[in-house]
């Protein structure tokens, strides 16, 4: 037994109890009796309680403070092992995989491919999933609303006009540093830079420090590319202006030596101003045209079929302007490339020749060989030209991205009406054969509607000024030799060809000499035959025969019976291997011309195969043009990068005086100017 400091004695059936032993809680006098809960239902029965004597009597309690009650003892908790818990979380845990299996962990490589990749670490940063592999879906970036046409084209129009002036006052001191250049050639000033040498350089640096601040609209262009993370060749052209001022001053305060190259930097930033004039004009034009149709009734479309005229729309036109020319982005890798080359030349010529007094001057012939002047204008020239002759004909190009998509297929779907427009069909009179006048006419009609044939404007006409009416047709099937059948009131109704006839067996006139007929049959006679006469358009044989010139393949997405390869050559005379697809894909492509536009890559403001065929073979060559003056204005870099560095190591300052480096650029400037020209000649 145990004496506890209120000098109480506890059986050993109270301490088992009070301790949760399985003994009984024996009866206190002074506590409130106390609801036992529920039993708790367990394996094994409980022990039977255990009786507990009568507690002896206790002292009456000193006056210090009393002992705490004693709180009646809760029933024992129910024991959970530790084998169960980590049982339970497994199974939660295999639960959550869809086939019970848990996911690797990445490899090594993919940890430091995380591990060096800003994206993913971002990504773990944020979401806290250190396993998720797979980058998440990016949300698409959101182009700005477009402008309306009156304030794009007022925008582009005093662009244009500042470029213009910007460009023509940039003419100045290019003429005058030319000037001096050749005078200086001829040895006309030499006693007078002799007597004051420093003039040269203050006086070629003036001049060139003026085209410097005249190109700013450039400069500021090339700063929003910059933004935009984008390397133009305006920044290139500011980087040789910045190198050549340096190297002016420095002949101004130590004279001797060749002369600056003040005239080939001022010719590269004339050019650039002309570049960027002949770009805002193209839009302009292009704007303008748009500004005065508003939504144009067609717009050129790329299909998988071919090129084809679709339902205009004018959502997008600007964005598509936005987009940068394939120029424009080999230059965005090829300008700093070239400057860096240049620099390293530079550096290496003067670092081996012990020549670093000399550095500027060579690091400024190493950049003026390394931009040529051709390189500007390989893009804006050939658009601006083009887009110049397309809007005389109604037509618009949603700048180099429209040209391009527009210029990918090689063939092109024409309809009966670009080949044939209004008043090329005409009706040239019917003969019956022992049936009703009018019943023929309504049967004609009537099947020429539900065909969708481009003659019945013709038909209906004719019905209706002889006092006709339209039936009804039902069950209409499209044949592959070029007719319809269909039902009318119980008869059978064919319509169609003299070929399409002689394959339904139904019996013709021996003498029937007719090319260009529709023939109709009931139940298998012959009842009528209308007479259609195809009269050729001078715009769509000149537009055949640009296509045969330019191998582009016209696909027939004709309805008509009549309109077949024979008939084009029979007519125009030309041969240009037109594509005539089965009747099903004619079907198709009839309804894919007749459906709206996803995007105006072309704007058509004006009827006929003529504007359709000059977009699309303007654009082949806009492409074509711009392909091969980008690969020459390369090869311009980099023989000229390789010139400049074997003349200046090799000793040979003079071979790359002012009026050589002149001539050098000129030269490569003459195909450029050619390839454009032809754009427009076609």
């Amino acid at each position: 037994m145990s004496r506890y400091e209120d000098n109480q004695i506890y059986s050993l059936e109270e301490i088992l109890a009070e301790f949760g032993s399985g003994g009984a809680k024996p009866a206190q006098k002074e506590a409130a009796p106390v609801e036992k809960p529920a039993p708790v239902e367990t394996s094994a029965p409980p022990p039977p309680p255990v009786e507990a004597p009568a507690p002896p009597p206790v002292k009456p309690p000193v006056e210090e403070a009393p002992p705490p009650k004693k709180k009646a003892a809760a029933p024992p908790p129910d024991r959970v092992s530790l084998k169960d818990v980590m049982q339970d979380t497994v199974d939660a845990v295999m639960a959550e995989q869809e086939d019970g299996i848990l996911s690797e962990p990445p490899s090594l490589k993919e940890r430091f491919s995380a591990l060096f990749s800003r994206r993913d670490r971002r990504l773990s940063q944020d979401t806290e999933q250190l396993w998720v592999t797979e980058p998440l879906p990016q949300p698409e970036e959101e182009l700005e609303p477009e402008p309306d046409s009156d304030d794009a084209l007022r925008i582009e129009r005093r662009a244009a006009i500042r470029l213009r002036r910007s460009a023509a006052w940039s003419l100045v001191p290019t003429v005058l540093l030319t000037a001096l250049a050749v005078v200086e050639k001829l040895g006309y000033l030499a006693a007078f830079l002799e007597m004051l040498p420093f003039l040269r350089g203050a006086v070629w640096g003036g001049l060139l420090l003026i085209a410097v601040l005249v190109a700013m609209p450039a400069w500021r262009f090339g700063v929003q590319q910059i933004k935009k993370r984008r390397f133009s060749y305006e920044l290139g052209a500011l980087v040789l202006a910045v190198v050549t001022l340096a190297s002016c001053a420095y002949d101004a305060l130590m004279p001797g030596g060749v002369s600056p190259l003040a005239a080939p930097a001022a010719a590269v930033l004339s050019i650039t101003l002309w570049g960027r004039f002949f770009h805002s004009r193209a839009r302009r034009d292009a704007f303008r045209l748009v500004a005065l149709g508003d939504v144009p009734e067609t717009v050129v479309s790329p299909t998988e079929a071919g090129v084809c005229r679709q339902k205009g729309v004018i959502a997008g036109f600007f964005h598509l302007w936005d987009v940068p020319d394939s120029a424009s982005s080999v230059q965005n890798y090829l300008v700093p490339l070239l400057l860096s080359v240049a620099t390293v030349l530079a550096a290496v010529v003067c670092l081996t020749g012990e020549q670093m007094a000399r550095f500027l001057w060579v690091w400024s012939a190493h950049l003026c060989t390394a931009l040529p002047i051709c390189m500007p204008l390989c893009a804006a020239l050939p658009m601006s030209l083009l887009q110049h002759r397309l809007g005389r004909c109604g037509s618009a190009l949603a700048g180099f991205a429209g040209a391009k998509a527009v210029a990918a297929p090689r063939r092109l779907l024409v309809t009966e009406d670009d080949l044939f427009p209004a008043g090329a069909v005409a009706f040239n009179g019917y003969k019956l054969y022992g049936e009703e006048r009018l019943r023929m006419m309504s049967y004609a009609a009537s099947m020429a509607e539900a065909a969708q044939s481009p003659l019945t404007p013709l038909f209906r006409q004719q019905l209706l000024a002889e006092g006709g009416f339209m039936t009804k047709v039902n069950d209409l099937h499209f044949l592959e030799e070029g007719g319809v059948i269909a039902t009318i009131h119980g008869e059978t109704v064919a319509m169609g060809s003299a070929y399409f006839m002689r394959s339904q067996k139904i019996s013709l006139p021996h003498d029937l000499k007719l090319q260009t007929g529709v023939f109709l049959a009931v139940d298998g006679v012959l009842c009528a035959i209308f007479v259609i006469k195809y009269r050729p358009s001078r715009n769509a044989e000149w537009a055949l025969r640009a296509l045969k010139r330019n191998r582009i393949r016209p696909v027939l997405a004709v309805r008509s019976s009549n309109v077949t390869p024979g008939l084009i050559k029979r007519k125009f005379g030309v041969d240009c291997r037109c594509v005539y697809p089965t009747v099903s894909a004619r079907l198709a492509f009839s309804d894919l011309a007749h459906q709206k536009g996803e995007k105006p890559y072309a704007a058509l403001y004006r009827q006929g195969m003529l504007p359709l065929v000059e977009t699309v073979i303007g654009a082949r060559r806009l492409c074509a043009a711009v392909r091969r003056g980008t690969v020459l204005s390369i090869i311009a870099a980099a023989l000229g990068l390789f010139l400049s560095y074997y003349l200046t190591s090799a000793g040979s300052f003079t071979a790359l005086e002012p009026v050589y480096m002149l001539a050098f650029l000129l030269v490569w400037l003459l195909p450029t100017l050619l390839l454009s020209g032809l754009v427009k000649h076609f």
